[in-house]
């Protein structure tokens, strides 16, 4: 016997559990808060009767509430079925095996929430009404749009299911003290992944301090990481506080991680395991209270086997993995991340509302498979918004060509081979200031830097001559 009720206009739920007390407990109370309600004993009934609200023949399914351990198929073969079925469909996970691992494994997979069993009508309720929240009658989806609905938070924009999954991780990871490691191809995202971990947790009134290993030089790394003395070293004229002691009461988010130096590693395993550090020509250790998120585009564990980095301090920062899903793995997100790219543009370029992209367009954009993830699609949105003449970016002017590779192209090659970093960036000036019309102070704002920047490279690249700049009133 069927629980549903067609009739009503309200979200409609699927309860799936394979003990029957647990599915008619959920049914009862979720029916007398006012929700529609089906209920399905296995994985395989429920992925039927979601596959046939799909096809239109019975009342669409807006959220799952599974349990995790069950028989023949357990909850998170399930949700990866349902995530491959229904991308963005909303679930709710029940179990009575409350380990954080499960649980944000679940999340990766698409799910929004758990509760862990037993629990109250009460905290039934709640859950299901703010997983429900912002829900709204399925409507076709306009060509070219992605479905399903477009969540922030901070500077991501997540529309796909794997995306929406890892924005709830996010949520429940902020909550705890945890070393997390993020990994993901270079222009994914990291960084933002690793604020937004920090704005959501105890500490988002302490500081965020960023650093790129990769960038620093091997022998000052040490100082830099946790301060020195006066006198400690040659050059050392003064006592430095460290990032460690900026960072203290806040989050230490230590980027590409991999190009650590394989001497300092002990010494951050030393942090993390005693949460103390010894700046440099110091005897005595000193206490600090950070948390360390780490990211990185390598393979750590080949790392670990090619002996360039600890297996120790691996374990010590992959507490918690979170993989961010390339562009060409969420299609979903292309349009909504554009979009959002493109009201920022055109807030700084100063025009009167955020710029569009065509239906063609559209098509190209999500066609594409940027190897360079988002910061390959801002740099090529920048560029059209730059050039184009209208308000409505075509297919032209995304230049995507072949594949999307041939922004930098030309019929004869690459656009640039042969010079230099420096001509390529004077060029670069020279074409904004041409297309402005010698306004520098409009040439700065598009590309990104102060007035006085811009100046100082006009001089160095001998361009301050090569225009006569109008008044600015």
């Amino acid at each position: 016997m069927s629980d549903l009720s067609p009739q009503s206009a309200g979200p409609f739920i699927l309860v799936v559990d394979d003990e029957a007390g647990i599915r008619q407990l959920c049914c009862d109370v979720l029916r007398r808060s006012g929700f529609a309600v089906e209920a399905a004993a296995d994985a395989a009934v429920a992925l039927r009767r979601i596959e046939a609200g799909l096809s239109g023949q019975g009342a669409p399914v807006d959220l799952v509430l599974t349990d995790i351990k069950m028989k023949p198929v357990d909850g998170l073969r399930f949700l990866e079925a349902l995530r491959d079925l229904s991308p963005g469909l909303r679930v709710v996970l029940m179990t009575g095996y409350p380990t954080m691992e499960t649980a944000v494994r679940g999340m990766q997979l698409g799910a929004r929430d758990y509760i862990t069993k037993p629990f109250t009508p009460v905290e039934l309720r709640a859950l299901v009404k703010e997983a429900l929240s912002g829900w709204r009658p399925s409507a076709p989806s306009a060509e070219g749009a992605p479905s399903g609905e477009v969540e922030t938070l901070g500077g991501l924009v997540a529309c796909s299911a794997s995306m929406r999954g890892l924005l709830a991780t996010i949520r429940r990871l902020a909550a705890t003290e945890a070393s997390v490691l993020i990994t993901g191809e270079s222009g994914t995202g990291k960084e933002l992944v690793a604020r937004a971990i920090h704005d959501l947790s105890r500490r988002a009134s302490g500081a965020f301090v960023p650093v790129n290993c990769s960038a620093l030089v091997d022998s000052l790394m040490e100082s830099e990481l946790f301060g020195h003395l006066k006198g400690a070293f040659t050059g050392a004229s003064s006592r430095k506080a460290g990032l460690f002691q900026f960072a203290d009461k806040g989050t230490l988010f230590l980027d590409e991680i991999g190009d650590l130096a394989l001497s300092l590693q002990p010494k951050l395993l030393r942090v993390l395991q005693e949460g103390e550090i010894k700046p440099v020509g110091e005897v005595r250790s000193v206490p600090v209270d950070v948390r360390i998120l780490a990211a990185t585009h390598q393979d750590l564990e080949a790392g670990i086997g090619s002996g360039v980095f600890r297996q120790d301090l691996f374990y010590r920062l992959n507490v918690f993995h979170l993989r961010i899903p390339p562009l060409l793995e969420r299609r979903d997100d292309i349009l909504p991340i554009a979009r959002t790219l493109l009201a920022d543009l055109g807030q700084r370029m100063g025009r009167g509302g955020p710029m569009e992209v065509s239906q063609e367009g559209q098509r190209a954009l999500v066609g594409h498979d940027w190897p360079g993830n988002v910061r390959e699609l801002k740099n090529v949105l920048t560029r059209a918004a730059t050039l184009a003449s209208g308000e409505v970016l075509s297919e032209a002017d995304l230049a995507l060509g072949g594949g999307g590779r041939s922004l930098l192209a030309s019929p004869g090659g690459y656009l640039y081979e042969g010079l230099t970093l420096d001509e390529v960036e004077r060029r670069h000036i020279l074409h904004h200031l041409e297309k402005f019309e010698g306004n520098r102070s409009h040439t700065a704002r598009v590309l990104g830097i102060n007035r006085t920047t811009l100046w100082k490279k006009l001089s160095r690249y001998g361009i301050e001559d090569d225009l006569d700049e109008p008044e600015e009133g």
